[in-house]
């Protein structure tokens, strides 16, 4: 059970000392407490057209971490994305978390990527925002794509102290059939999907666009006992023809066919591609071993090809995480630890 929940490229020297350790329980405990809706140590900023919002440690900062938000309508304000970077600031870690608006409003775009590495450009280039040479990035879910097309990056890789991927993936044509086609998959991640892809590939329709981002807005906010069935009406043709496409297999999976015909190379953007500039730069894999968007075998698959490629990483899968959650029960000790390692290991990664 020890080797597969939690797995360490051990070509990797960097051990985390006490100070890590330390910092380390200091940050889970935070994260164990109740989030804060306006944290005292956050401030918002502008970096030309950018919103960030800045969180600051207690003292002096020790290093920088960059925190690309997931999908999710509250974006940078999303209080799991608030809860992780106060944690963070325990650890006497600075962390800014820009605004990226075609991610909060749940789209997936051709040019997003470019759009998301132009905006973490910028943002390093602020010398009064970034204050060290040095900063570490962390993403979550699909975001974590993005931070592995930093890495690659000539502008930023060789400033890249550490990685960070929570619920990351590495074959997006992969995660898409699963999202398509299993049936534990999570109908948000599937939603997002035809959110995305349907004007592409159909005509276009205000009426059912409508109706599917009331669905993808409750589902949002609902955490337990959510119900597609009771959001439509069966009476109503556009309502029922959304029913259909997300609950009907078959309909599904010809969806996702059109949508890779449509696309093709255009998802260049979204593929794993690990040519990092800097190959020692370390990565810390955490993820969720019942995410039902992304599923752990992701982590895995980028785990096993890091290994490979002899990218120094540190694999935790754990029942501790959903997607994008952050419930952890003190009681399972052993399982704790290896969740404590990974986060001494980064953290140690970071402040170096």
């Amino acid at each position: 059970m020890g080797s597969e929940m939690c797995i360490r490229d051990r070509s990797y020297s960097a051990r985390p000392g006490p100070a890590s350790w330390i910092a380390t329980a200091r940050l889970l405990r935070r994260f164990q407490q109740c989030p804060i809706a306006r944290p005292h140590n956050l401030s918002e900023h502008q970096c030309a057209d950018i919103l960030v919002d800045r969180y600051m440690p207690s003292g002096p900062a020790l290093g920088t971490v960059v925190f690309i938000h997931g999908m999710s309508v509250l974006g940078r304000e999303d209080p799991r994305v608030r809860q992780l970077a106060v944690a963070l600031t325990t650890a006497g870690l600075q962390v800014l978390v820009p605004e990226l608006p075609s991610i909060r409003n749940l789209r997936i775009e051709r040019a997003q990527p470019s759009e998301v590495q132009a905006t973490l450009e910028q943002l390093a280039g602020d010398k009064n925002l970034v204050t060290t040479h040095h900063f570490a990035l962390m993403a979550v879910s699909f975001s974590g794509v993005f931070a592995l097309r930093a890495a690659n990056s000539v502008t930023l890789g060789p400033r890249i102290s550490a990685l960070c991927l929570i619920g990351g993936y590495y074959d997006v044509e992969r995660v898409s059939d699963f999202l398509v086609n299993a049936k534990r998959a999570d109908p948000y991640g599937r939603m997002l999907m035809v959110r995305s892809y349907f004007s592409e590939v159909e005509v276009e329709n205000d009426v059912f666009h409508r109706h599917l981002e009331r669905c993808i807005h409750n589902n949002a906010k609902e955490e337990e006992g959510w119900n597609l069935r009771s959001l439509l009406d069966e009476t109503d043709t556009e309502q029922e023809r959304l029913w259909h496409l997300l609950s009907d297999s078959g309909q599904r999976q010809r969806f996702l066919q059109k949508v890779i015909q449509a696309f093709g190379d255009d998802w260049s953007g979204y593929r794993v591609d690990l040519n990092f500039v800097n190959s020692t730069t370390p990565v810390f894999l955490l993820h969720g071993r019942g995410d039902r968007v992304i599923p752990p075998g992701e982590s895995r698959r980028l785990a096993s090809q890091m290994s490979v490629q002899g990218i120094p990483n540190y694999l935790c899968v754990t029942r501790f995480l959903s997607h994008g959650d952050s419930a952890i029960r003190l009681s399972q000790l052993p399982e704790l630890y290896r969740l404590l390692r990974g986060f001494a290991w980064f953290i140690s990664c970071t402040r170096r």
